[in-house]
């Protein structure tokens, strides 16, 4: 369990936030997860989609990735969910397509719930979420929550259909789920 905002966004609103985060501290992206131990930072990671770590190196000046055992085949290694890190997963902003219809899949900044963390890292934490709530749209989809980034907004209000982080089947209900978007959109997002 943890602490955690999910977001739509695009690439443009991606960049707004990772440029918001960028400019207050020394943060640097990097992925969770890799297939070696050496940690590189991520150019451009709002061009394609994954689960990255938000690294304040003001708060943790070295950073290191821990081997996870997987029975001896392919080396795996990931950044720990105790260190003072935010997790960022942000989708494909890749148009995917749903059912025959444009879709947007749901992220999120997470960090575990761990007192070693720090009052510092706290607050960080805090100031992110709150330049999120500023800045973005909270989601007008009922049972999705969150905030939308404002590109991704004005997509969903030209008819983009906002998925949750999890893909769904294309069943009956997820269908009519759907439809009640396309309904709830026609009326509250004029």
């Amino acid at each position: 369990m943890g602490k955690q905002t999910q977001l739509h966004m695009l690439p443009d609103d991606c960049r707004e936030l990772l440029d918001h985060i960028q400019h207050r501290d020394p943060v640097v992206v990097v992925d969770r997860s890799a297939d070696s131990k050496e940690v590189k930072e991520v150019k451009n990671p709002c061009l394609h989609g994954g689960s990255y770590c938000l690294w304040n190196q003001g708060l943790l000046p070295a950073l290191e990735r821990e081997y996870v055992h997987r029975g001896g085949h392919n080396p795996y290694y990931r950044i720990d969910d105790d260190l003072p890190v935010v997790e960022l997963s942000y989708p494909d902003p890749a148009q995917e397509v749903w059912n025959g219809r444009s879709v947007l899949a749901q992220g999120r900044v997470y960090t575990g719930l761990n007192a070693q963390k720090g009052e510092a890292f706290e607050k960080w934490y805090a100031a992110i979420v709150r330049w999120i709530r500023k800045n973005f749209v909270r989601n007008p989809i009922p049972h999705l929550g969150g905030f939308i980034g404002p590109v991704a907004y004005e997509w969903y209000r030209k008819g983009g259909t906002l998925l949750p982080m999890l893909r769904p089947p294309v069943t009956q209900q997820w269908i009519s789920w759907v439809k009640a978007q396309d309904q709830h959109r026609k009326i509250f997002s004029k």
